[in-house]
């Protein structure tokens, strides 16, 4: 190694650490010192006179930001829809008086490591109307209340940041858990009630039974439309028939407190509200009818209907949903089988440790996480679908399955 080499690896950690502690303000200030204690010792009157320039330069760096942005206040919202694992756009109105320079805007959601910042250059009340949107990334599913907005400025020198809060109402953002296509659902084999009798009290070749009326929903045919009865009632209602060749799924997510496994973002609970929510949409788009329940301490449910356009409201739910229930996984499955008249195709995400007992005659699609795989996930792990006993199909999972290839083949 030649003199060179030797006496940069000496000097490095003196460099590393001067990089982490000084910057231009405290630099400014260790001359001020220096100028000042030579200026007494010596008497050179020009010391004196840049010690006096320093102190102005600092003074005038820490007034006139603050000075700038006193009088601004800033509107801020979130504009559509955030997805957790993509980006959030919120949009801010400045409003002053005067111009102002130079300014950044940071915030923080859950699972950022730091705030991430915006630089704006100007904003200029005269002629420009002081609209600005930026995009945010949004790791974890949530609401979260964003606080007061502090502003930063290095105007008009650089060398110091002054933070100033301005008034901003807090803000509360939405992040909706993430929505995956699924190409297809596998039913088990005996989900058909014709498989299992049902055809003794059908008409042979009948796909559907008479169930009743209901109100006319956005998407129903115009074939169905009871017209005798929509004159009666002065509403358009339509027959509702039990289909046997388009199944009906109930989704249960466990919802107990402490029974999820995983951290963050990477737990069970927040995967299950995954892929409930991505089985509402495939429900949506098949046209075909899914009821999505989280078992926690305000349980949750969630219906999907032939005909329904859009699953945003039903999103919007699932972001505030936390795991702190009371009721057992099991306890609230059989809870939620109660309450349905025709059996449907039951839908449980679970720990591989978790033992449920969902004795149902229905079909069951049986979602399972290999719980070592939060602890270790390099580990070789079985993944994809398993038929076990013919109306169960499991799926087995763990933390670095993909679910978009997943449930996409």
């Amino acid at each position: 190694m030649s003199q060179t080499s030797q006496l940069e690896a000496q000097i490095r950690p003196l460099i590393t650490w001067l990089g982490r502690h000084v910057n231009a303000h405290r630099f400014l200030w260790l001359m001020a010192v220096v100028a000042f204690l030579i200026a007494w010792n010596r008497g050179v009157a020009l010391l004196y006179g840049l010690f006096a320039l320093i102190l102005a330069l600092q003074a005038v760096s820490w007034v006139l930001p603050w000075w700038m942005l006193r009088k601004m206040h800033v509107h801020r919202h979130q504009v559509g829809m955030a997805h957790a694992g993509r980006s959030c756009t919120l949009q801010y109105h400045f409003i002053s008086t005067h111009p102002a320079y130079y300014i950044s805007v940071a915030e923080s959601f859950k699972g950022m490591r730091e705030p991430q910042a915006h630089f704006i250059p100007t904003t200029q009340p005269e002629d420009f109307p002081g609209y600005f949107r930026f995009n945010y990334h949004c790791p974890q599913r949530g609401v979260y209340k964003l606080p007061a907005l502090e502003l930063r400025s290095a105007w008009p020198f650089g060398f110091l940041e002054r933070k100033v809060s301005v008034a901003a109402a807090t803000l509360e953002v939405r992040v909706v858990p993430k929505v995956f296509r699924i190409a297809n659902l596998p039913l088990p084999s005996l989900d058909n009630p014709v498989m299992e009798g049902a055809d003794s009290f059908m008409s042979r070749g009948a796909h559907s039974e008479f169930a009743g009326l209901r109100d006319h929903r956005q998407g129903d045919s115009l074939k169905h439309i009871h017209w005798a009865a929509s004159a009666r009632m002065q509403h358009l209602v339509v027959r509702e028939f039990h289909s046997y060749d388009t199944p009906s799924w109930l989704v249960v997510i466990d919802g107990e407190r402490g029974a999820s496994v995983g951290q963050g973002a990477d737990t069970t609970f927040e995967y299950g509200l995954q892929i409930g929510a991505s089985m509402l949409d495939y429900a949506r788009r098949h046209n075909q009818s899914m009821t999505l329940i989280i078992s926690a301490a305000r349980p949750v449910r969630l219906d999907i209907h032939p005909g329904q356009q859009d699953i945003n409201a039903h999103l919007e739910v699932l972001a505030g949903v936390i795991d702190d229930g009371q009721l057992s996984y099991d306890d609230a499955i059989q809870e939620a089988l109660s309450g349905e008249i025709n059996p449907p195709i039951l839908v449980t995400v679970r720990r591989q440790s978790q033992v449920i007992n969902a004795n149902h005659s229905g079909g069951h699609l049986d979602i399972v996480y290999a719980d070592a795989s939060f602890d270790l996930p390099m580990g070789g792990y079985a993944e994809g679908w398993d038929n076990k006993m013919g109306q169960r199909l499991q799926l087995n999972l763990h933390r670095l399955s993909r679910l978009p290839q997943v449930f996409g083949s």
